[in-house]
């Protein structure tokens, strides 16, 4: 248990940089708990690996140079990552052949990495940080000066290749971890199963169980764990560095090492946990080594609670109070909590085991793809047809503090209930479900008013939301991306937001209309109003109006852009659309005054739009300009930021502040 202790401290110093209070929380606690049980040396070798952790976690390498030679540390299909000087360097090279283990050598320019983030899209700035990666290089001229004999990428892609494109993404979802576009990828999203399909790794116990099982049959039972084992060894070199699969591998290592002592689940978990994070410490951020040290202890715990529990009954109660135990985890990846998953989860393991098991199979050299086509293609239909019934509350992802607030009380009740003190058991489980229910409840959009300028890119998309009532003015739109899907959607999730009262688009131009058809198909839509004849329009007492009304009358589609005025919460607004000059020359003809608090400016801050005579006309106190980060239009343009700063504007921009909102009280 000691060195639990002490893993646990080294990976809290670790995260320190990255959550503040929810961690110095949490290491207070264990400190309490260390000084009481260990005394004093437990407690200061404690606070030193903390302490170590922080520093370590600061530790960053930054050279001036122009050549750059070193060790690919990470290869994909379009980039991979170079271990040079011990500093990390992001290099993109579409369908490069590189292979971890390859020596090269780099001419190019390095510079800092900005990559696009979407709302609720994966930041990738974000994960290369985390894996110590802050520069990229642009590459001149590269040379390998060793090639690693094994070439694993390439064996990956021949397996894969066997099969087509419906079955390849479960395939790569089950055996490695890749999360493509395809549509059972998004139906095992909408499922909240894709996480177990991917990152469970329980398909490789169950392989390990049956081989076990095999080997107990016709050898001695003292070789039960050596031959399983040997033959995971391939599977962990294809699918390197995959970490789920490695922590299998490891951990069986260590009981096979050990199998004549009995190591309990704390000491397995603290010895290998600090042998991962010694040899890379970047590790400690990665979902899979989180999943896989937490949901083990918990499921410890969960254990030791229902003891007493016996067949059917126990596995109910178990399946049940992990589901509760994972909502954080949940709520990360989904914004929202599915209350049917465990019973999914619970039907779709066995066939996601059967599909993996028979493809690690097929992966090891018996031919067996027909068979592989034909189940993946029954796993398939299965999850098109339970998708249709897919059902989700949704909710934003815990933050720190809650996350703790929420374990402490779920860990209080598994303790009264593991010493059988059924009082406080029950009264804590109805607190711990009480919680999740108050969470995930809209009660702040109850409360609240809100306009939200969404980051679609190069685009626009603008939600008003007064109570649970939500309007959204256009949806955005790019040509490689469903942007309903990947990014409306979940936000929509995210803001417990289940239906949109109106959909309005201000023109015809892809970026700002191109996500209306899908997201007609894939989420409640009430009303779609694209005609100027429909205003003035009032929704739950907030009134829409267009100022443009030359529309039909003009020959450019943007200048028929709507160009709509409303108030929420004392503060009125001005969308612009990509209405242009003229059509602002004869809004300041007709209108005596048009209110504006806060200007999306038009045409994403194209020198088409934003006049400084219109700017000195509405006086805002802030400019929204939406558009998409180092886009090929180079919007928005020197001059209309030049024109809102003379007139002592605030600029706020959806390409650097991502999502910009406002929300106020509304009681």
């Amino acid at each position: 248990m000691i060195i639990f202790f002490l893993f646990l401290f080294y990976w809290l110093g670790l995260s320190f940089r990255y959550a503040y209070i929810p961690i110095a929380v949490v290491a207070l606690i264990l400190v309490v708990i260390v000084f009481k049980k260990y005394k004093i040396k437990l407690f200061f070798l404690s606070l030193s690996l903390f302490a170590v952790g922080i520093g370590v976690s600061y530790i960053r390498f930054d050279f001036k140079r122009e050549s750059f030679s070193g060790m690919v540390i990470e290869a994909k299909d379009n980039y991979f990552i170079l271990l040079s000087k011990g500093e990390r360097l992001y290099a993109y090279e579409k369908n490069n052949s590189y292979e971890i283990g390859d020596y090269i050598t780099i001419k190019g320019e390095k510079k800092k990495i900005d990559f696009v983030t979407l709302e609720s899209q994966f930041d990738f700035n974000d994960y290369l940080e985390k894996k110590g990666v802050n520069y990229q290089i642009k590459i001149d001229k590269e040379e390998t000066k060793f090639s690693n004999p094994l070439r694993f990428k390439s064996l990956r892609k021949k397996f894969l290749d066997h099969f087509d494109e419906d079955t390849q993404s479960l395939v790569k979802a089950l055996m490695f971890s890749s999360k493509d576009g395809s549509d059972d990828i998004y139906n095992m999203k909408k499922l909240h199963v894709l996480r177990l399909a991917s990152a469970s790794g329980i398909f490789l116990y169950a392989f390990i169980k049956f081989l076990n099982f095999i080997v107990s049959i016709i050898r001695k039972k003292k070789e039960q764990s050596a031959i399983p084992l040997f033959l995971l060894i391939p599977y962990l070199f294809i699918t390197f560095p995959r970490f789920t699969v490695i922590r299998v591998f490891v951990l069986q290592l260590l009981s096979f090492i050990f199998r004549k002592k009995t190591l309990n689940t704390p000491t397995k978990y603290g010895v290998t946990g600090l042998f991962f994070l010694l040899s890379d410490y970047h590790i400690a951020y990665e979902t899979s080594f989180i999943m896989g040290y937490t949901l083990p202890i918990i499921v410890s715990f969960v254990n030791d609670a229902i003891y007493k529990h016996r067949g059917i009954k126990k596995k109910i109660i178990f399946s049940l109070l992990i589901y509760l135990a994972v909502v954080p985890f949940e709520l990360k990846f989904y914004q929202g909590i599915n209350p049917l998953s465990v019973f999914l989860v619970t039907a779709l393991t066995p066939l996601f085991i059967v599909l993996a098991f028979l493809s690690l199979i097929a992966l090891y050299g018996l031919p067996i793809y027909s068979v592989v086509d034909f189940f993946a293609k029954i796993v398939s239909k299965i999850l098109g047809f339970l998708s249709k019934f897919a059902f989700q509350i949704n909710a934003p992802r815990m933050k720190g503090i809650i996350i703790i607030v929420f374990v402490l009380l779920f860990l209080t009740f598994l303790y009264y209930k593991s010493i059988d003190f059924i009082p406080l058991s029950r009264a804590f489980s109805v607190i711990v479900i009480g919680f999740i229910a108050l969470y995930c409840l809209p009660i702040e959009n109850w409360i609240t008013s809100a306009v939200y300028f969404i980051n679609v890119g190069q685009g626009d998309s603008c939600l008003v939301r007064k109570g649970n009532a939500a309007v959204m003015i256009d949806t955005g739109g790019l040509q490689n991306l469903d942007i309903a899907k990947a990014v409306l959607i979940p936000f929509l999730q995210k803001e417990r937001i289940y239906d949109i009262d109106v959909l309005i688009t201000t023109h015809d131009d892809f970026d700002h209309n191109g996500g209306v058809n899908s997201l007609l198909e894939n989420y409640y839509v009430k009303n779609v109003i694209t005609e100027a004849t429909k205003f003035p329009l009032s929704v739950e007492g907030i009134t829409f109006t267009n100022y443009n009304n030359h529309i039909g009358s003009m020959s450019g589609d943007n200048d028929n852009s709507l160009v709509i005025g409303f108030e929420v919460g004392g503060t009125s607004y001005l969308i612009m659309g990509d209405a242009p000059v003229e059509v602002e020359r004869n809004i300041m003809r007709e209108y005596e005054s048009v209110p504006c608090n806060i200007l999306k400016v038009g045409h994403h801050g194209s020198n088409t739009s934003t006049c400084d005579e219109f700017v000195k006309y509405l006086h805002p106190k802030e400019a929204i300009i939406s558009c998409g980060k180092n886009n090929r239009y180079g919007h928005p343009k020197q001059s209309v930021l030049d024109i809102l700063n003379q007139n002592k504007i605030l600029i706020r921009r959806t390409d650097i502040d991502g999502t910009i909102s406002y929300k106020k009280l509304s009681i």
